[in-house]
């Protein structure tokens, strides 16, 4: 969920969200051990949804996963979208899944609705591949899954002590938390400013989102040590967005190092001085950046940069310093 409070036809309000109860609605897929986020769909509304016979939950599952069917990937979600039609479809474009589900979904077992089961009980039943599983520990849990077992496995509650839980219901636990472990690195950054305009608030939340993605990526692949925190990556990444952007001095006109000479690639390439053909010239654009007024013209230049520089000082000072202009 986007926090927005002003006037959309999109703005949603859920009561049990904490962070933002009125805002966009977003469909969201997440890696479920890192909250890296790979798609987010914004829910349109009902007229404007693309509605489907089986459920809105149905159609939002199957919009995030169309771009990775037929890669045997499996999926976990609650059960506002779980049920057997979902999971036939799915399984039928090679993916798994697991899911809560609720007992008086269309095609659940009618005998989950009326069989009483007591603490540590377990009943399943199996269709076409997909395993319907009635569970009960403090309350009585029913869950579809294309790849569990029923079968009972030791593992630790949150209170350190040695549980014994069937291996759909473990595996569940594990996979579920993608999406808030990603709304959790999210809202460390969200922009908090106001607006009555939504595509701003929508635009940010995409920003941070890719600013979040691109840290996981950081984290779990950059070999170097130490690694940067969350924090210092953020404060990094946003040094080097705005790159050669100087405060000037409040006694002169200040001047800003041009956006094409901004990129990091001169900084990190190989780059060599050479004539400019056809005899041509062109200003430095280091001597011209600190002296403005300054009218000499040269015939050496970076081929790959495309900018004339003097073959002294210049051209090592533009290919070193990530601030070239005094």
């Amino acid at each position: 969920m986007v926090g927005f409070k002003g006037r959309h036809q999109l703005k949603q309000y859920i009561a049990n969200k904490k962070a933002h109860r009125w805002g966009i609605k977003l469909w969201v897929l997440s890696d479920s051990n890192t909250g890296y986020t790979h798609q987010i769909n914004v829910y349109k509304g009902r007229r404007n949804e693309r509605r489907s016979p089986n459920g809105l939950g149905y159609q939002a599952v199957m919009d995030l996963m169309e771009p990775h069917f037929h890669k045997n990937h499996h999926v976990t979600y609650d059960s506002f979208f779980t049920s057997p039609a979902l999971m036939y479809d799915l399984l039928d474009k090679s993916t798994h899944s697991t899911g809560t589900v609720i007992k008086t979904r269309k095609g659940m077992p009618a005998s989950f609705r009326t069989t009483p089961v007591q603490k540590g009980e377990i009943h399943v039943k199996t269709r076409a591949g997909v395993m319907a599983i009635l569970w009960a520990d403090r309350r009585a849990v029913s869950l579809l899954t294309t790849t569990g077992s029923p079968r009972f496995v030791q593992t630790t509650n949150g209170k350190g002590r040695e549980i014994s839980i069937p291996s759909v219901v473990d595996k569940y636990n594990h996979t579920m938390g993608g999406v808030d472990l990603g709304d959790q690195l999210i809202l460390q950054f969200e922009p908090q400013f106001k607006s009555l305009k939504m595509w701003r608030k929508l635009l940010f939340h995409c920003l941070v989102t890719a600013a979040v993605n691109a840290y996981i990526c950081y984290r779990d692949t950059f070999m170097v040590q130490p690694k940067m925190n969350h924090l210092k990556f953020h404060q990094q990444l946003c040094q080097e967005l705005i790159g050669g952007f100087r405060q000037g001095n409040r006694n002169r006109q200040m001047r800003l190092v041009p956006v094409q000479h901004r990129s990091l690639a001169r900084l990190c390439e190989r780059h060599f001085p050479s004539i400019i053909p056809e005899g041509k010239r062109k200003k430095c654009v280091v001597c011209a950046g600190n002296d403005r007024f300054k009218k000499t013209r040269i015939q050496w230049w970076c081929e790959d940069c495309k900018v004339g520089l003097c073959v002294n000082q210049c051209f090592k000072r533009y290919h070193t310093r990530l601030n070239y202009v005094d």
